[in-house]
């Protein structure tokens, strides 16, 4: 008898039942594996590679102004030293080119300690022809070292050559060169504020850099004085030149805020873009070319540091700046004597489509108050706003000329950002 061994018959439905089992249970293992691996990452990381902590960078405010006795303290201090100046000049100093040339090499030291702030901004952009073939778009423009905080350093630049730009990188003085992202901007000014990761920098160049000074145009008189324009003033490429102030006190009405423009001798290009800095190596002003007279077109100009500091310290911080969209002065004190016209924000004009037009505030009224804050002038009133949050509901007092006189009404307004 012979007996033969027959396999058994393949089930191919349990087959095809354990072989779905097994893969769905391989499934739910890999996707609680990555689940932990995300959630344990950051955690097991932090503990391996401690960071430090993002520290908010504080740009103190200039806030107190010159009383009037010093003011004329001041006036006559600088008399005395000019008559001074000019005695030594006619009796011990023999201006010759040697004296000339000593003159020259001292105010460019002073550039070069600027220059170490100085970064090259490239944006970049990836375009095709119409052969189809890719090809890169850059434009340049000059950035400075604003702050450090702890993971980042911030950097100032204006914001036209930035729009839509794909990549942005940043070249610093030593030829090292990163990868920057964009912290924020203010389209009324026209700046922005880049940041660039501070691991990603070799050590040589952190010991290298340095980070701008930020002085003051607040009740001190600028006018006659010298002053470096450096970025890139005469247009495209970084230049330094030398000038001085020839005027102060314009005031450029924007919305929300009012700025000082100063005005130079210095002969520029009319897209020239940098900062003014005064002989102590501080800046005095950012350039902006945008609010000359046709006239002189070609004159650097720049808008007062005081004035931006808050708005630069609202971006460097990546907070955005709220928007209420009305124009305005402050009220005389004669004319709230002689016409009866309450002190406060006085509000000359309003945008279109804005939050200020959807609240219902007019031009003419007074802004008197803001939260609990009174407002007696405009310059209150901006930094009130600016202690706001875009999206926030904030309670308004102004005052509205009726037929007799002025009357008080209150406002809720929702703050937006400008578009």
């Amino acid at each position: 008898m012979k007996e033969r061994v027959k396999n058994r018959p393949l089930n191919k439905r349990k087959l095809l039942r354990k072989t779905a089992v097994t893969a769905a249970m391989a499934l739910i293992f890999g996707l609680i594996a990555c689940v932990t691996f995300l959630v344990l990452k950051p955690v097991v990381e932090g503990w391996l590679y401690p960071q430090e902590e993002i520290e908010l960078i504080e740009i103190p405010q200039d806030t107190e102004e010159m009383l009037p006795e010093d003011m004329l303290v001041h006036e006559e201090t600088v008399l005395d030293q000019t008559e001074e100046v000019i005695n030594t000049l006619r009796n011990e100093i023999q201006l010759d080119t040697a004296a000339y040339q000593e003159l020259y090499d001292s105010l460019y030291s002073l550039t070069q300690e600027i220059e170490s702030s100085m970064v090259t901004v490239t944006s970049v952009n990836q375009e095709v022809d119409w052969l189809n073939d890719p090809y890169e778009t850059k434009g340049q423009t000059t950035g400075f070292l604003l702050a450090d905080n702890n993971r980042e350093l911030t950097i100032l630049v204006m914001a036209e050559t930035l729009s839509q730009s794909e990549e942005l990188r940043v070249t610093f003085i030593n030829g090292d060169q990163v990868q920057a992202t964009i912290k924020g901007t203010d389209k009324e000014t026209g700046l922005a504020i880049l940041a660039v990761n501070k691991e990603d920098l070799a050590v040589a160049t952190l010991e290298k850099i340095t980070f701008i000074s930020l002085g003051r145009t607040l009740g001190i008189s600028l006018m006659g004085s010298p002053v470096i324009a450096i970025g890139r003033p005469l247009g495209n490429k970084t230049s330094v030149v030398f000038g001085m102030v020839t005027s102060e006190g314009t005031i450029l009405s924007l919305t929300d805020a009012n700025y000082e423009l100063l005005t130079t001798d210095i002969y520029g290009s009319t897209e020239a873009t940098g900062l003014l800095v005064d002989m102590n190596g501080q800046v005095i002003g950012i350039i902006n070319q945008d609010f000359n007279d046709k006239t002189s077109a070609n004159l650097v100009s720049a808008i007062g540091i005081t004035e931006l500091k808050a708005v630069l310290q609202r971006m460097a911080n990546g907070l955005e700046n709220s928007y209420l969209g009305i124009k305005g002065t402050d009220v005389p004190a004669e004319i709230t004597t002689s016409l009866q016209v309450p002190q406060g924000a006085y509000v000359t004009g309003i945008l279109m489509d804005s939050p200020a037009m959807a609240a219902g505030i007019q031009s003419g009224d007074v802004i008197v108050q803001l939260e609990d804050k009174e407002i007696r002038s405009f310059k209150e009133y901006t930094e009130a706003i600016r202690q706001t949050q875009p999206g926030e509901i904030v309670e308004l007092v102004v005052m509205r000329q009726g037929q007799q006189a002025y009357r008080q009404v209150g406002l809720e307004v929702t703050m937006g950002t400008m578009e």
